[in-house]
């Protein structure tokens, strides 16, 4: 009855007594098994549609590809090289995350904890399932949660303000060059998205609910992960092996594109594929697709076919880079991803 509803509203402990009451009544009757409810999230049902959409651009891209000719046309031998390059993120993002990690971590262990994130991020957004991934193996390993969070958060952080950095670095070069691709013009598209977002951020910041929330958020991070990089800041060698990784994880995932174009008989300057695949893995990070599938696709055919390449060498290129860093690494991820749960690794 709706009196009855108001007045259950006030009432927390409802069902306590409830369950008390019941038990009394009959004391001899076992315990009922949990029931497991299963509910549409909110995530779940973006993820569905962002997968729906993500098909819907994907699979027109690939009518226009002859698998054929595709196969008969490649220069295999840079396909093995783009190969090589894809295996060197995973040894690049163990170093990175051994940095900023004060503690010692096993380098054979952390490099299958980082082929293993392959596996998760299948079925989460990107960086999603690697952050948590990771934060379990560190916990695994003796780190206490609050400094496991910290340590992640902080080579998440360098990664970010790396990539910034690289992004307006390499921009810059790109369109000051004089061979540089007039309709894409990175270095003047970079300033008018940075400033863009600056002035939303400055709008939604002077909402007083927007601007507790962001302040709790960032009050709540940095309070773990300065102190963390304070720790990493009194070890050289853990800031070269930090840093190093950093680097080293977008130059093998540049190199692998690089060798992905050139294997269909495509050739662009290198300043232009950093540029290119900074932007995509930008925008597939902040796709809510698993590993930002149709965000990354589209977002690198778009912008190769922008900087000179054909429909069709953009296309295939793009399909051998994605096959070689995304669909490739689910089966050994999976295996090392089981492994490490045999070991209570993670």
């Amino acid at each position: 009855p709706r009196r009855t509803r108001p007045a259950l509203r006030h009432d927390r402990e409802l069902l306590t007594r409830i369950r008390e009451q019941i038990v009394q009544l009959k004391p001899e009757s076992d315990e009922a098994p949990p029931v497991r409810l299963e509910r549409f999230r909110l995530r779940t049902i973006v993820s569905i549609v962002a997968l729906t959409a993500a098909a819907y651009i994907v699979v027109p891209q690939l009518s226009s590809v002859d698998p054929v000719r595709l196969v008969a046309g490649a220069e295999w031998w840079w396909a093995g090289l783009a190969l090589g390059a894809a295996a060197l993120t995973y040894l690049a993002a163990a170093f990175m995350l051994m940095g900023f990690v004060p503690e010692r971590l096993p380098l054979g262990r952390t490099v299958l904890v980082q082929l293993a994130a392959s596996f998760v991020r299948l079925v989460a957004p990107a960086a999603v399932g690697g952050v948590a991934l990771n934060t379990r193996y560190l916990q695994r390993s003796g780190v206490r949660p609050g400094p496991a969070v910290a340590s992640v958060g902080a080579s998440q952080l360098m990664g970010l303000a790396m990539h910034v950095l690289l992004l307006v670095i390499f921009g810059f070069i790109t369109g000051s060059a004089a061979n540089a691709t007039r309709d894409l013009a990175p270095s003047r598209t970079i300033v008018i998205v940075l400033l863009a977002a600056a002035v939303l951020a400055s709008i939604a910041l002077t909402i007083p609910k927007v601007r507790r929330v962001v302040a709790g958020r960032l009050k709540s991070m940095f309070s773990g992960v300065v102190p963390r990089l304070i720790d990493v800041l009194q070890s050289p060698k853990k800031i070269i092996t930090g840093v190093g990784g950093t680097l080293l994880l977008t130059a093998g995932f540049v190199l692998c594109l690089d060798a992905s174009i050139r294997a269909f008989g495509g050739s662009l300057p290198w300043t232009s594929i950093v540029v290119v695949f900074l932007t995509a893995n930008a925008l597939g990070s902040a796709a809510p697709t698993p590993g930002g599938l149709g965000a990354v696709e589209t977002a690198l055919t778009v912008a190769l076919t922008i900087s000179g390449l054909t429909a069709e060498a953009a296309t295939s290129a793009v399909l051998l880079y994605r096959l070689l860093t995304f669909w490739l690494p689910v089966l050994p991820g999976w295996a090392a991803f089981a492994y490490l749960q045999r070991k209570e690794a993670v």
